[in-house]
């Protein structure tokens, strides 16, 4: 913006100079593509434009991310770029993995800051020969007398030889010359070497109970790389829903809800923004959860019935997804394990090529950066209270089709579920009181799912 405002400051007083505007006519067209051009140079990656978003929407709703000290709420948020372009078949599967992918990195960093623990070591190491004989290499002081150091000589010499004979007859088959260089034994001496490395090691395990995504952000750039985005939260109301849901107890969390007919989107092309799981209250403030899945399928070449029973089974993969995120809802467990090295290695070496070689002095800066993670989360749950609302496919701005399901669960259907496997009438549900508590052509954008509620709710 500054570049920009300057550049059209630089070009007024130009025109405002006679002699130079006499000379030169600048056309409003030629400041309009200059502006363009510094504009497209200075473009933000996606990620940081997402991550502006997500910052907006924190600032927005008056909250801070990590541990909250006013609310004493945890939020977190995780931004992964897609793998996949949308020139490739399988672009919805990708775009589908990197939604879990950030979540999951969110949940990652959850748990690390709740039950983590770090161990951290420095260490540095230096070395330096300033002797009078430091450039000459080991074989230089070998005892030139004794009938053993001949010997020794002999066989060095007689080696030599028969090397280089070798080397010869290689290249007259048409081998490398480079090739055989490398296959030559270095004599390497370390002059000077100081070296400082750094490690870290985390580990955690914990719960990730209650811990919900309550925004998604999906964006692309120009070229079409895309990156998703996810804000999450942790409070003791989210954690207490999930208790009781892994209890299979009526929760006493209450809040203002609604129809959940009335927040799951009808318009197929307002679902694909749709993903993970969402913490709401139904039409008898009672919590519930909605759950989105999304998978692709690729239709070319396949007959009629086999793109039905492709659609088919891509729904029911998104069936897994949505339940396995509410699964992690209620009672998922955690394992990351993290370790990383960096540092600094500066070293000063001589080498030699064979004992009569020439000598070359080398000063070699290597900088260590290493990272080494694994992560493993489980969980488990009763079907029991699950439902689907809705199953649509459709294609998406790149001409990709896209299968998804959308399940509930909700207390009530828990209710109606133990009634079945008890062989009873279910129970009529009670009112309680609420309270308020173009294909190829990209253009640069980045799509919100719905908000179900605020914050403050839990």
């Amino acid at each position: 913006m500054k570049n920009k405002l300057l550049l059209s400051l630089c070009t007024a007083g130009l025109l405002c100079l006679p002699s130079f505007a006499n000379d030169v006519q600048v056309q409003q067209q030629d400041i309009t593509e200059q502006n363009k051009y510094v504009e497209e140079t200075q473009s933000i990656d996606i990620d940081d434009e997402i991550e502006e978003q997500i910052q907006d929407y924190a600032d927005n709703q008056n909250f801070q991310f990590g541990l909250d000290g006013r609310t004493g709420k945890h939020f977190i948020y995780s931004i992964e770029s897609v793998a996949s372009k949308p020139t490739d078949p399988d672009f919805v599967k990708s775009l589908s993995v990197t939604y879990e992918k950030a979540f999951f990195a969110a949940q990652q960093e959850f748990v690390m800051d709740v039950f983590g623990k770090v161990v951290s070591q420095k260490e540095t190491k230096l070395f330096a020969d300033n002797s009078t004989n430091a450039r000459e290499f080991d074989s230089d002081k070998v005892d030139n007398k004794g009938i053993m150091a001949k010997m020794g000589r002999v066989f060095d010499k007689a080696f030599s030889l028969a090397e280089k004979t070798l080397d010869n007859a290689l290249i007259d088959l048409g081998v490398d010359a480079a090739d055989i260089e490398k296959l030559n034994k270095k004599e390497k001496k370390t002059l000077f070497k100081n070296e400082f490395i750094a490690t870290s090691m985390k580990e955690a395990f914990g719960s990730v109970s209650g811990f919900i995504p309550i925004k998604s952000f999906v964006g692309k750039d120009s070229s079409g790389q895309y990156a998703v985005g996810v804000i999450a939260m942790r409070t003791e109301k989210t954690s207490q829903v999930a208790k009781d849901i892994s209890m299979q107890r009526e929760s006493m969390i209450e809040g203002r809800g609604k129809d959940l007919r009335d927040i799951v989107p009808t318009d197929k092309k307002a679902l694909l923004n749709e993903m993970g799981v969402r913490l709401v209250f139904d039409l008898n403030g009672s919590p519930a959860l909605i759950s989105y899945g999304q998978w692709g399928f690729n239709s070319k070449g396949l007959s009629a019935y086999m793109k039905s029973q492709a659609k088919k089974n891509a729904k029911s993969m998104a069936q897994d997804i949505a339940d396995s995120m509410v699964s992690d809802f209620v009672n998922g467990n955690l394992q990351v394990n993290t370790s990383s090295e960096h540092g600094e290695i500066i070293e000063q070496v001589l080498e030699r090529e064979g004992s009569d070689g020439m000598v070359v002095d080398k000063t070699i800066k290597t900088i260590v950066d290493t990272v080494n993670q694994s992560a493993k989360l489980k969980s488990s749950m009763k079907l029991a209270g699950f439902s689907t609302i809705r199953r649509w496919s459709t294609t998406n701005e790149h001409g990709h089709y896209v299968a998804g399901v959308v399940r509930k669960w909700t207390f009530s259907g828990l209710a109606a579920a133990k009634s079945v496997q008890q062989n009873r009438a279910p129970k009529k549900e009670r009112t309680r009181q609420r309270e308020s508590s173009e294909r190829s052509n990209y253009s640069r954008s980045v799509n919100e799912s719905n908000e179900y509620n605020t914050v403050n709710d839990f």
